[in-house]
């Protein structure tokens, strides 16, 4: 493990060493004394941090070594909180005001300083003797650096395409007997309950989804949620109730129907278990439903989670996995027969896997140099997917030569050799591990302080890894692109796994599987890089806690009661249900307080939250009111306050001068001066309704503004509508000509959005996310020409021209379009000029037919269409046979259909679903259509 150690470890130095030299270049008289001390201090650790570089490569090393480094690690992070506080000083004396306030912080800083000049020493001191250390074991350099990266294109289709995985087509094809008989017919209409059970890494939650995917267009709906070892049971409903709903509509076709599924989604959130239970029954009453439970770990969870899903006989399906044999037999109870054991790989399903990693195909002429060390090398794997593919994902970053692919065999073996007790597949994760740049380890281990089988916002992550420093900056690009490359680069290393992948291929969520997130744990307890609190009290320690993560219930005592360590911590992260936290002002150099998670939160002082000035990121729910206090955090990056009940914010919040990210509840007044956060470069819950015409103006100062997402739901109690249009049009056209790169609205005032149709100019060219929900446009606007950069549109007319479709079809970027029409009088032919670029298509009329065709050679990159259309309206257009050219669109891989049954018999509708299935089934990838009816008038 000494890789391990040595590179988390250079995570922490690099920031640090950034840090001593910007505070050299500061030309401060008040750095007089404590320049050459910073400086001696920088010239240490930086030596120290290249003698690191060697150790990095080592896989082991004696425990005088082990012990040096353990020292160094300490000294880094105390360095660090005594430098933030100096340089907190500096501000002070300089931003003070008025001449008894210089007086007083005169006096103050004087005393702060000097206590700090004597931290200096000891640090000095410290340094020295780890130095001496040093120089013993004679450590030496070794250059390390970084690169950008994209996202493996091959490594979703592994995941989710059937015919890029391997070994899995003879077990899926029989999970689907048990589950069907031949040609989609049930004669057993009882709810059946079918257990996947095998060891961690087999692939079960792999082969439950391929299941899913193959058979989800025969049920009403549907549903996949993870347990783990400690289920909030509560969530699990939430989560497979919001599932339920989505999966009965695939994509609205109503513009409202976005807000509605978002009040669904908060109503859902406030019910308690038996409310929960009682709703899913009542909703899946008459519906034939599909749900995969993934690994759980205990009958009891089973039997808490099974009560929401009644035995309502229409051949309802649920699949559990799990790793524990009588847990399956439980949730198949009485069932023995419906327990499925999954197997390892054999040799030829391993080796065909492994090398369609690595070469992006089974490579049969791979080079024979490198067979022996490849056969070697899958004997050590056990059949196991999870390891062959982490395995092959390692290699698959280096070159194909046998001395690479030597070096990994023997470390692999190493690995294997050291450590009896560890599963084969978390030996084999290590060396995956030991391989990682150390700025991937530092921002791997921040994983472990997110419960297990949580999916994690990317955004929320790279912020984070922003203010704590893990993200190294990178000439020509931006720290959130830096981030963004780091996740990729995790990704295709199989080190996480994304769980949401957008139109343009990116992550919006990672999940971590339950294997990596137990090593995670291990790692970053041994390196103390984070305290994981489980409803124990706080285990006495020699190091200072350094990040505190809390997990579960805290509230029947203080577990953190009786320490004294809690003053070094620099971030807290509370989920589950836990109802209590330390008090704020325990924490003295807190960057990160990330309260997003924790419902049933109380007793948290808020008011004190003034007292956290280094904090550089907060986000907290439930809170009904922020403190003027504020105004006190001078470097903080992200407020995000989107499920907060906060209902107007402190005058002081302008103030936050650094402030970066800001997200708000809906309708929360802001006050004026807005235009002084100069920093702004996202807003997201910007109220029209609830603020003055001055402030609306003053948003076209916000110079640095990218993001802006606004709503305007009402005129209600408006006198002047036409100044709050004007200023908010000024504003617009200003942030147009700045930054601006994302602008959405959800409205349901025509005025509001009509009013844009002509006067922004110039247009906002920079624009690449334009989305507008819950009202239409009379017409299409006419800067929409403009917009060379735009990559997504979300918009609804009221009349769509040919001239519009050409303007749309002309925009080079375009990746997707959901576009509406309440009224069309002509057929829109999609032929094979224009959008090139599209990947997602959604298209759908108010009323009428479908109104578009498609023609060969049309929308050559799109993977997902949806639409919808009225049986009644659609077959004068298109004939009884629903031709919609669906069969030219070679590379479709989803398709969404929604039917206004109004006025049509039941075989119509039939005959218009079985015409779409015959045309997708022509499809080179076979898309299953997903259907949903409508019938209400």
């Amino acid at each position: 493990m000494m890789g391990v150690t040595a590179s988390a470890l250079m995570g922490v130095m690099k920031p640090l060493l950034g840090k001593l030299s910007a505070l050299l270049e500061e030309e401060h008289a008040v750095l007089k004394g404590a320049s050459p001390k910073i400086a001696f201090l920088q010239d240490e650790l930086s030596t120290m941090s290249t003698a690191l570089d060697m150790v990095s490569e080592s896989e082991e090393a004696s425990p005088q070594v082990k012990e040096w480094m353990c020292q160094l690690r300490e000294l880094s992070y105390d360095v660090e909180d005594c430098i933030e506080i100096f340089m907190l000083h500096l501000n002070q004396d300089v931003t003070c005001q008025g001449f008894i306030h210089k007086i007083i912080n005169k006096v103050i800083a004087l005393k702060a300083r000097h206590r700090i000049c004597n931290q200096i020493n000891e640090l000095m001191e410290r340094a020295l003797e780890i130095s001496d250390r040093r120089k013993r074991y004679k450590l030496d350099t070794s250059p390390s650096c970084s690169k950008s990266v994209l996202i493996d294109p091959r490594l979703p289709s592994l995941f989710e395409e059937p015919n890029r995985l391997v070994g899995i087509d003879s077990q899926r094809d029989e999970l689907i007997k048990w589950l069907t008989i031949i040609d989609g017919t049930d004669l057993d209409l009882q709810r059946k309950v079918i257990s996947i059970v095998g060891l961690g890494g087999l692939g079960k939650t792999t082969l439950a989804n391929q299941v899913l995917q193959s058979i989800k267009s025969r049920f009403d709906c549907t549903a996949f949620v993870s347990v783990s070892r400690t289920p909030d049971v509560n969530k699990i409903l939430i989560d497979t109730f919001q599932q339920i709903l989505r999966s009965c509509s695939p994509h609205p076709v109503d513009p409202q129907q976005n807000i509605t599924l978002t009040n669904e989604d908060l109503c859902i959130k406030a019910l308690e278990y038996p409310q929960l239970v009682k709703m899913i029954r009542e909703y899946l009453q008459n519906k034939r439903y599909f749900i995969i439970i993934d690994d759980i770990w205990s009958k009891q969870a089973w039997k808490d989670i099974q009560c929401a899903f009644p035995h309502n006989n229409t051949a309802s399906k649920i699949v559990v996995t799990t790793r524990i044999e009588d847990v399956a037999n439980s949730c198949s109870f009485p069932h023995k027969d419906s327990v499925y054991p999954m197997k390892p790989l054999d040799a030829d399903h391993s080796k065909r896997l492994f090398l369609k990693r690595i070469f992006d195909h089974e490579a049969v002429d791979f080079p024979q140099e490198l067979k022996e060390v490849t056969d070697d090398i899958l004997k050590k794997c056990g059949g196991l997917p999870l390891a062959i593919v982490n395995i092959a994902s390692l290699l698959a970053t280096k070159r194909p030569s046998k001395k690479e692919w030597e070096r990994v065999r023997c470390s692999l073996g190493s690995a294997l050799e050291q450590d009896v007790e560890l599963e084969v597949v978390k030996k084999i994760l290590f060396l995956s591990y030991y391989d990682l740049p150390h700025y991937l380890k530092i921002c791997l281990l921040d994983l472990s302080m997110f419960p297990e089988d949580y999916e994690i916002d990317c955004l929320r992550l790279i912020r984070r890894w922003m203010v704590e420093g893990f993200i190294i900056e990178q000439r020509g690009e931006s720290l959130e692109d830096t981030g963004e490359n780091y996740i990729n680069e995790l990704v295709n290393r199989n080190m996480i796994q994304p769980v949401q992948i957008d139109y343009n291929g990116r992550p919006r969520a990672v999940r971590v599987h339950d294997i990596m997130h137990d090593l995670i744990i291990l790692l970053s307890t041994k390196e103390n890089f984070a305290t994981i609190l489980n409803a124990q009290r706080l285990a006495p320690s020699s190091n200072k806690i350094r990040r505190l993560s809390i997990h579960a219930n805290c509230k029947e005592r203080n577990v953190w009661q009786g320490t004294s360590v809690l003053s070094h911590v620099r971030s807290v992260s509370v989920f589950g249900d836990a109802k209590k936290i330390p008090p704020l002002t325990d924490f003295h150099v807190l960057r990160v307080l990330d309260l997003e998670d924790c419902s049933n939160l109380e007793d948290v002082r808020i008011e004190s939250i003034g007292s956290l000035i280094h904090l550089r990121y907060l986000s907290i729910r439930n809170i009904r009111e922020l403190p003027r206090q504020i105004g006190n955090l001078n470097h903080l990056q992200t407020l995000d306050l989107r499920k907060a009940k906060i209902v107007k914010m402190p005058g002081t919040v302008v103030q936050l001068r650094k402030l970066v990210h800001l997200y708000l509840p809906r309708g929360v007044t802001l006050p004026n001066g807005i235009g002084n956060m100069v920093s702004l470069e996202e807003l997201s819950g910007f109220s029209v309704k609830s603020n003055s015409p001055e402030l609306l103006l003053e948003l076209g100062k916000l110079s640095k503004l990218k993001e802006l997402h606004i709503d305007w739901y009402s005129n209600d109690g408006f006198t002047e509508e036409g100044r709050f249009m004007t200023n908010l049009v000024s504003s617009f056209c200003k942030l147009g000509e700045g930054n601006l790169q994302s602008l959405g609205i959800s409205t349901k005032v025509p005025f509001f959005v009509n009013s844009l149709i002509d006067p922004w100019s110039p247009p906002p060219c920079k624009l690449q996310t334009f989305s507008v929900v819950g009202c239409s446009f009379s017409r299409l606007p006419r800067f929409m020409s403009s917009l060379s950069e735009l990559s997504c549109l979300q918009i609804w007319v009221e009349q769509l021209g040919s001239e519009d479709m050409h303007v749309l079809k002309g925009l080079p970027g375009l990746l997707y379009l959901d576009l509406g029409i309440k009224e069309s009088k002509e057929m829109h032919i999609v032929d094979r000029t224009g959008f090139q670029c599209l990947r997602v298509f959604y298209f759908g009329r108010w009323s009428g037919g479908l109104g578009v065709r498609f023609e060969e050679g049309a929308l050559p990159r799109v993977e997902t269409l949806g639409f919808g259309f009225t049986i009644r309206d659609t077959g004068s257009t298109h004939g009884v046979g629903f031709d919609f050219g669906i069969n030219h669109l070679s590379n479709l891989k989803r398709l969404c259909v929604g039917i206004d049954c109004r006025g049509a018999s039941t075989s119509e509708v039939e005959a218009a679903e079985d015409a779409i299935r015959k045309a997708a089934a022509l499809l080179p990838k076979r898309p299953m259509p997903k259907f949903s009816r409508r019938r209400a008038n």
